[in-house]
């Protein structure tokens, strides 16, 4: 059994210095007082002190800057016992009187090393102890003006016990060494088989959860394929679904604009103050586009030693491990989707196989999510000026009144019409009147804000809801908008070669019209106090929209290229015309 170092705590340290100094010193004192005669011996007094300070020094360097790690235990200790002994000659080999001093003093450290340190190194000083100490007998037999070692048979007789005394503390310190040794080594036997009993008890538990989380999160995928169509939706059970089994601070989706050649974020989830993604990547570009281009799924444990990473903004800064999967479906690349975190490898290999392996039901979500958007997007997009139509404008107009009346957000109403558009027609033809209300839509584009909802109501018919407009503020937007349209040249050739002013009429209702009644509901305490809704909803939405459209035709009647409120409107027609026009 090989015997074990047994490496002293830190704390030791200090112990062993002072120890050492109060021997030395106190040595020093003794031969000092009773056996500094012979100055020739040790020199000058100056010397003899000087070399106490100088081992002092030594020792105190020795172990008050050098790091007592267990890899330099043994060259501390063997550093030291050269100090020790180069000291010991200087001081004691002059006095043969002192030997069985000296040789105590060899017992006490061939013992103390041989404990510490590996046998091969407590061997080497034991012999070279005994070599040490038949060396100071032979030099007080040598000098034969003293009355110690008389005769060689007496010298000898002391080399023995000296020898016999060391090897005796070797030889047990060795045996009590083993003893210690065989008891740690059981102890050590039994810790850690009770400790591989409970890992293996842990993994198997361990194993089992995660496969269960693995299947959970399967089920929920292949439930959503079936299930969900609508992207946003889709996106949020995805996400849901993913919590189950991976730790990540953002989940990502880039989807593949052919058009434009670059990968386009979808969708993002997560602390945004944790991590950050681009908006738009090249598809030569960073991980993602890396991953796309060679269909290959990417695992980072640490984004900054990957030449492929690249930080598009301060919040990608903070991505430091990332997992990326393209998306495939029928061998075509739909996109990349992403998981990134903030901490350091925290996707292992099993993680990421799984990843792996549902990537492929994930892709056709996408795939059904995609498809369906798409038909979703045409079917309530006007194909003439990219404007909501009608039945796409009445789905995003009716939750907008909803969430009106039930947050106390007041929304203005504007239903215009082009003047004399059926002149336009017959004049100049149905192209120049489909290229006048393309030019038209364009200018409601660039004047209404994003959170405005802008429609073609049909023909030469358009609308839009002013979000958050008090019914001060509707009028004079009104204007705006008319005075905008009135000051525009219309080309009225395919060529955009000649041009002519065209008006609008314009009929403007509001929220706060006095007939409208809603009947706000909200839940009981059961369903939680933010279970509020509109419950006449449809009755309110028809009333707003037949307000505006009378408006509007009291509009045309009365000479158009004008803006009517309706009769309901809180603030008088007289009145919302002395308001200020700002450009």
């Amino acid at each position: 059994m090989n015997q074990k170092v047994y490496n002293l705590p830190s704390r030791f340290w200090p112990y062993l210095v002072a120890a050492k100094l109060i021997g030395f010193t106190s040595s020093y004192a003794f031969v000092w007082m009773l056996h500094f005669g012979d100055a020739t011996t040790y020199g000058s007094a100056g010397l003899f002190w000087a070399s106490l300070f100088v081992m002092a020094a030594i020792n105190i360097c020795l172990f008050r800057f050098t790091v007592p790690t267990p890899e330099n235990h043994e060259r501390l200790f063997l550093i030291s016992l050269a100090v020790d002994i180069v000291t010991a000659s200087y001081l004691f080999l002059p006095q043969p009187q002192m030997i069985l001093i000296y040789l105590i003093a060899l017992m006490v450290i061939n013992s103390f090393y041989n404990f510490v340190l590996p046998r091969s190194t407590g061997t080497v000083l034991t012999g070279l102890s005994i070599l040490i100490y038949g060396f100071s007998i032979m030099l007080a037999r040598v000098n034969g003006d003293l009355d110690i070692f008389r005769t060689n048979l007496e010298a000898g007789a002391y080399c023995l016990i000296g020898l016999g005394a060391m090897a005796t503390s070797t030889l047990l310190v060795r045996k009590i060494k083993r003893n210690i040794d065989e008891i740690y080594q059981v102890s050590e036997d039994l810790v850690t088989d009770l400790s591989m009993q409970a890992i293996s008890a842990d993994l198997a538990v361990e194993s089992l959860v995660e496969r269960n989380r693995e299947v959970q999160t399967l089920l929920q995928i292949l439930e959503n394929i079936i299930s969900v169509l609508d992207w946003e939706e889709l996106f949020g059970k995805i996400v849901e679904a993913l919590r189950n089994r991976f730790d990540f601070d953002k989940f990502s989706i880039y989807i593949y604009n052919q058009d434009e050649q670059r990968l386009e974020l979808k969708v993002e989830s997560g602390d945004e103050a944790a991590t950050g993604v681009a908006r738009s990547v090249k598809l030569d570009q960073g991980v993602v586009g890396w991953s796309f281009t060679n269909r290959e799924g990417v695992l980072i444990d640490d984004v900054l030693e990957d030449k492929r990473w690249e930080s598009f903004n301060q919040r990608g800064k903070k991505i430091r491990s990332l997992a990326c999967m393209p998306l495939m479906f029928r061998q075509e690349a739909l996109g990349v989707l992403c998981l990134d975190s903030h901490r350091t490898k925290s996707f292992d290999a099993d993680a990421f196989a799984f990843l792996q392996s549902i990537a492929p039901l994930i892709s056709i979500a996408v795939s059904n999510s995609l498809n369906y958007t798409t038909v979703k997007t045409e079917s309530h997009t006007d194909n003439l000026t990219q404007l909501n139509n009608h039945g796409g404008f009445m789905e995003k107009f009716i939750p907008m009144l909803n969430e009106a009346y039930c947050k106390d957000i007041p929304l203005g109403l504007i239903y215009m019409d082009i003047d004399h558009f059926k002149s336009i027609n017959d004049t100049y033809g149905h192209l120049v009147g489909n290229l006048v209300i393309q030019e038209l839509s364009q200018i409601l584009k660039t004047f209404f804000r994003g959170t405005d909802l802008v429609g073609r109501w049909g023909g030469e018919e358009f609308a839009v809801v002013l979000k958050g407009t008090p019914p001060e503020i509707a009028p004079r937007i009104a204007e705006q908008l008319r005075r905008k349209v009135e000051a525009h040249q219309f080309p009225i050739s395919l060529q955009r070669d000649a041009f002519k002013q065209v008006t609008i009429s314009i009929g403007l209702a509001t929220t706060a019209d006095t007939n409208l009644k809603p009947e706000v509901s909200r839940g009981s305490r059961s369903t939680g106090e933010g279970d509020v809704f509109l419950k006449n909803v449809e009755e309110i939405s028809a009333l707003f929209v037949d307000n505006a459209d009378h408006a509007l035709y009291t509009a045309k009647n009365s000479g158009r290229n004008q803006v009517m409120l309706s009769k309901f409107f809180p603030i008088p027609q007289n009145e919302s015309r002395t308001i200020e026009i700002r450009s």
